[in-house]
């Protein structure tokens, strides 16, 4: 008989847990609250606001680098003025 009240109470364990496990799942499936949708939405403004800044400091990037080798390719061909003059002198 013992054996039965065992299974008996373990059923029951079991029935009590299972109650308990489907109102946990079904209270985690709420709908988000107002406050939740708020902080999505700020996250959402900020992370465009990230992507717009990366897009204008890419373009500037590549602006600085096209003036720096504008300016090296002009420092190049000064430099071999001044070599042409140099020599030119020297003659």
């Amino acid at each position: 008989m013992s054996c039965l009240s065992s299974l008996s109470s373990l059923r029951y364990l079991g029935v009590a847990s299972a109650v308990v496990a489907l109102f946990l799942v079904a209270s985690c499936s709420r709908a988000p609250s107002q406050e939740d949708m708020e902080y999505l939405e700020q996250r959402r403004q900020a992370t465009l606001a990230a992507e717009l800044k990366v897009t204008e400091l890419q373009a500037e990037k590549a602006q600085l680098e096209r003036d720096l080798a504008e300016r090296q390719a002009t420092k190049k061909a000064l430099e071999a003025k001044l070599a042409a003059t140099k020599n030119n002198l020297a003659n």
